[in-house]
């Protein structure tokens, strides 16, 4: 994950998605706690269900994209 940090109990990961904008996770105990900044910051907390749930999401997500990228590059 892009800037890992572990240092559980805290702040998992920091995500930069571009200069103004970028995604923040935290963990202490059972409380999952998402951040998401930009021009308008959003907090909310998910349970450990929803992160494994979001999480693979974006894994097919992820998948996806990288099959359509090297496809567009053949």
């Amino acid at each position: 994950m892009p800037n890992e940090l572990n240092d559980y109990p805290g702040r998992i990961a920091e995500i930069e998605l571009n200069e103004s904008a970028g995604i923040c996770v935290e963990q202490i105990d059972d409380e999952i706690t998402v951040a998401i900044a930009s021009v308008v910051g959003v907090h909310f907390q998910v349970t450990a269900d929803q992160a494994l749930e979001l999480s693979r999401a974006l894994a097919v997500a992820a998948a996806n994209a990288k099959k359509y990228s090297a496809a567009a590059e053949a």
